[in-house]
């Protein structure tokens, strides 16, 4: 079995957990608060800005051509993502430089993202690619399953927008190099090791779940 199947069969509890979130659900109705939709993109992006960070890290442990190559176009792409995509939406919600200044993380992000970071320093690249990946494969996941259950209704919604990105083709294509990648690196791994990346990426699932409360209900 190769170690993606592994991941998407034990993630599968706490991705439907995620899709079911009440922000999420929210968002697909249409009926979010629009506060907490411009708290999310701040939270989103000071969360990529880390990511970022991360991804760096990862690259800078390997100097395989191949994979460093990948991480180049990771990299570029989120980056994009960040400066080209995110920053200029939040400043048709209103978000201003100085909002963006004063914005604090809130409690579950540097934990999240500093365990991730851990995992490459302890274990190597192979399983900062798991952690993060994680990530990347739980907003395809959600990008499929809540726009098939909520169709009628995302169709109708203001946050429209947000499905579309997480479900349109490029981002599906990207997020399965991602998967590709990791299955290759892993190949031949031992069942300690398997079972050590699948920590990994459960553990980055429940940060995620909170991340999406976190956003629903703190103050």
């Amino acid at each position: 079995m190769k170690i993606s199947d592994m991941l998407y069969e034990a993630a599968q509890n706490l991705w439907g957990e995620a899709a079911e979130k009440a922000f999420v659900k929210e968002m697909a109705e249409g009926s979010l608060d629009e506060g907490l939709f411009r708290r999310y993109m701040i939270q989103d992006y000071l969360y990529l800005i880390d990511y970022i960070d991360t991804l760096r890290l990862i690259q800078s442990r390997t100097e395989d051509a191949e994979l460093r190559a990948f991480m180049d176009a990771v990299i570029a792409e989120t980056e994009n993502e960040t400066y080209r995509v995110h920053v200029p939406h939040m400043k048709q919600l209103g978000v201003s430089d100085e909002e963006i200044g004063r914005a604090v993380r809130l409690p579950v992000t540097p934990e999240y993202l500093g365990y991730m970071q851990e995992q490459v320093l302890r274990h190597g690249v192979t399983a900062g690619l798991t952690a993060l990946l994680q990530c990347s494969w739980l907003y395809a996941y959600i990008g499929e399953k809540v726009v098939r259950k909520y169709a009628d209704k995302i169709e109708k919604s203001r946050y429209k927008f947000w499905f579309d990105a997480y479900s349109r083709r490029e981002y599906l294509d990207a997020n399965q190099m991602w998967i590709d990648v990791l299955d290759r690196e892993t190949e031949g791994i031992s069942p300690d090791t398997a079972a050590m990346l699948k920590g990994i990426f459960l553990r980055c699932a429940e940060f995620e779940n909170r991340l999406w409360d976190e956003l629903y209900t703190q103050p």
